[in-house]
């Protein structure tokens, strides 16, 4: 059997049912009949012998072969849109979309400011936004329901329809209240051994890199705190709960107004890569958007 087989309609109609997963709105949405979809499907599944979907109770599913299938249909789809696109808009920029995922540093300390900066120059281009885990956000990639992925530390990616650019070394540094004596102190590691150190908890990427930056030294911190959020910590850091160690981006504010302030540790240093991934045959918006994050990093990083 031949993919080239299938028309068009199969792509569609099969892709709506995989995201609607509901035979009934998908027959309300491109409007035809229910009996029309089942037989679409039924169409696809005997021209390949599979099962795209299964149906427990009264919930459909897809299957595995569904949805390695819904994936690349959805490029198929994005492709078509895009293509539209290009057509309306053949040197110009009077429309278009950009769907954008960010890991949550990212995402809440410096995608605002990226569209913004982004929306003052391109104003009919729309940005639909994610934000979640790395894990979440590389998912959403896969699935092609974004295109530009902005995440903190290097991904393991298989696939040649991604591209991958470091584009912002983050420092992480070692911060306390400015009501506190270790503010704008140089100081070595093994002096904060006593200080109360508000930590991320386990399985936080920032956790991880302060923990493999100070094993080096041997030195260990008394971790009295331990928050799920970078934002929690912030806030024990102005309340003088105690000292800690985020990304300078998340206390950017903070420090240019003086209300919390530097600790500089001189004997460790401890920083990684933000990382942009882009899925290969984006729209003109897109690629725009991309030079505009590249060039944002160059002029501000």
């Amino acid at each position: 059997m031949n993919i080239f087989d299938l028309s068009l309609r199969h792509i569609l109609i099969f892709n709506s049912v995989a995201e609607t997963l509901n035979m009934s709105k998908s027959a309300q949405k491109l409007y035809i009949t229910q009996p029309a979809i089942s037989q679409t499907i039924k169409d696809v599944e005997d021209k390949f012998t599979i099962k795209l979907f299964v149906r427990k109770g009264k919930n459909l599913h897809l299957t595995q072969e569904g949805m390695d299938f819904y994936v690349y249909t959805k490029r198929v789809i994005n492709l078509l849109e895009d293509a539209q696109l290009c057509l309306e808009n053949f040197n110009t920029l009077n429309k278009g979309c950009v769907h954008i995922g960010a890991s949550s540093t990212i995402g809440n300390y410096l995608l605002p400011e990226l569209i913004k900066t982004f929306n003052d120059k391109y104003s009919n281009i729309d940005t639909t936004v994610f934000i979640g885990n790395t894990h979440q956000v590389l998912h959403k990639l896969k699935m092609c329901d974004i295109g530009i992925a902005l995440i903190e530390g290097l991904p393991i990616i298989n696939d040649n329809h991604v591209k991958i650019t470091k584009f912002i070394k983050d420092e992480i540094i070692f911060m306390c209240s400015s009501n506190n004596d270790l503010a704008d102190k140089r100081v070595k590691l093994s002096e904060l051994e006593n200080e109360s150190f508000i930590n991320r908890e386990k399985g936080s990427g920032t956790r991880q890199i302060i923990e493999r930056g100070i094993a080096k030294l041997g030195v260990h911190l008394n971790a009295l705190y331990e928050f799920n959020n970078s934002e929690a910590i912030r806030n024990a850091v102005l309340c003088n709960l105690g000292i800690s160690a985020l990304s300078k981006l998340i206390v950017r504010k903070e420090l240019e107004i003086g209300t919390i302030k530097q600790i500089y540790v001189i004997d460790v240093k401890l920083g990684r890569w933000f990382y942009l991934l882009e899925v290969s045959g984006h729209n003109k918006a897109q690629k725009v958007f991309v030079d505009h994050i590249l060039e944002y990093a160059k002029n501000n990083y």
